[in-house]
């Protein structure tokens, strides 16, 4: 899987482009994506990305 774009909220929604999280339903409706680039597509260090100061990355 190349570079994609996740959503860390609860809709999970994968992007190939950079953006903000569409799902209407979803907590992070509007927020931006976080850059996954797992191969597996269980986007672990993003997800875990998510839980760290993001100012660091």
């Amino acid at each position: 899987m190349a570079t994609h774009y996740i959503c860390t909220g609860e809709c999970g929604g994968v992007a190939d482009k950079p953006g903000t999280c569409q799902a209407t339903d979803c907590s992070k409706h509007g927020q931006p994506l976080q850059e996954c680039h797992c191969e597996d597509g269980m986007h672990r260090q993003a997800k875990e990305w998510e839980g760290s100061d993001s100012a660091a990355l």
